[in-house]
């Protein structure tokens, strides 16, 4: 009878929420790799999965754009806390080379990896294409083409927009030192794994690439992007799901010209942006949070810093949030000797804002 009754009231009370907040702050960090074991990794992305595992993506070559890149995965199990060895997803020989991963879960759990995919030369013969996976990561299908325009590639996430509806972010690298850069997007339709319609929209600035999106909690889109000058991050909003974006403009945060990330948190009401805090290097690796939709922001941690150390490099920064409630970020760590992970709860940022205050 007592157990019956304890059944009962715990029903009554419901299961709690999945991202119920933990009253202690928490954060942890893990290699995704032991260090100098597995190549050089570069252009991570990552994603939990329907069963509640996390998959990493990313690229490996001696150097960006050689032939021997290939794109590789890893998925990481709660139960046992641990990675599993990295598995080819990309072979070297899909194409002349790979870069950039790109990960997104849809609605119906489809994961889909964006990746620039070098059909000649150099970035500026990359284009974008994506693969898919049914079963978290395990197996991927064939290579499609997504833009076949050459010098184009991802670097951050889609954002949903809606049932069967997401933003993917993209950029354009066909000559870099010429100025022959942007950043741009595509609001993509699409049903049971097949893109229906792409919508694509440029913003007006060449210096402004690598686009991170943001979904704001009043419907607007932000975007942050790397700044190609090495001065400061840009922005831009969007009022119509993407298909146009207002003028680019500065914000205070600086840049080395290196990737940036970006995300909402709805507990705390703020953009939380991972970036290097420099315009020399990329040491540190940083966190700043805007509570005003991108119109101010405030550095409030490092997550890696080795002062006076000019030759150090904690770079492209990716971002995701499980069910759990639990933030977690993984880059390129230590000049592409692995990739490291940390993931901490809203608390533990709380803590951090209200200390920078």
């Amino acid at each position: 009878m007592l157990r019956l009754l304890f059944l009962t009231a715990f029903l009554v009370a419901g299961f709690p929420s999945p991202r119920t907040a933990c009253s202690e702050p928490v954060f942890g960090s893990d290699f995704v790799f032991p260090p100098k074991s597995h190549g050089r990794p570069h252009g991570a992305s990552i994603v939990e999965t329907d069963n509640g595992k996390l998959l990493a993506t990313w690229f490996s070559a001696k150097e960006e754009t050689d032939s021997d890149a290939e794109i590789y995965g890893s998925i990481h199990d709660p139960v046992t806390a641990k990675w599993s060895a990295p598995f080819t997803i990309v072979p070297k020989t899909y194409t002349k080379s790979v870069g950039n991963t790109a990960l997104f879960r849809d609605d119906g759990g489809l994961i889909w990896m964006f990746f620039a995919a070098v059909r000649f030369g150099g970035w500026s013969g990359a284009m974008v294409d994506y693969t898919q996976s049914r079963d978290g990561g395990l197996t991927w299908s064939e290579g499609k083409n997504l833009v076949a325009w050459p010098g184009n590639l991802p670097r951050n996430p889609p954002v949903r927009v809606g049932p069967d509806e997401m933003l993917v972010p993209l950029f354009v690298d066909f000559w870099y030192e010429a100025g022959l850069v942007g950043s741009y997007t595509a609001l993509i339709k699409h049903k049971d794994g097949v893109p229906l319609e792409k919508t694509f929209a440029s913003l007006d600035d060449s210096d402004a690439i690598q686009p991170t999106a943001v979904k704001l909690a009043d419907g607007r889109f932000l975007l942050l992007m790397r700044d190609k000058t090495d001065k400061f991050i840009r922005r831009s909003w969007s009022k119509d799901n993407g298909r146009t974006w207002s003028p680019v403009t500065a914000t205070t945060l600086p840049n080395p010209g290196a990737g940036i990330c970006a995300m909402y948190v709805e507990e705390a009401g703020v953009v939380l942006v991972a970036y290097n805090h420099s315009r020399k290097g990329r040491n540190p690796l940083s966190l700043a949070v805007s509570g005003d939709g991108g119109e101010t922001f405030r550095k409030i941690a490092d997550l890696e810093s080795r002062p006076g150390d000019t030759t150090a490099s904690f770079d492209y920064p990716a971002m995701t949030r499980s069910k759990n409630g639990m933030i977690h970020i993984v880059w390129t760590h230590d000049n592409r000797a692995t990739l490291k992970r940390v993931w901490f709860n809203v608390e533990w940022l709380k803590e951090k804002m209200g200390k920078t205050r």
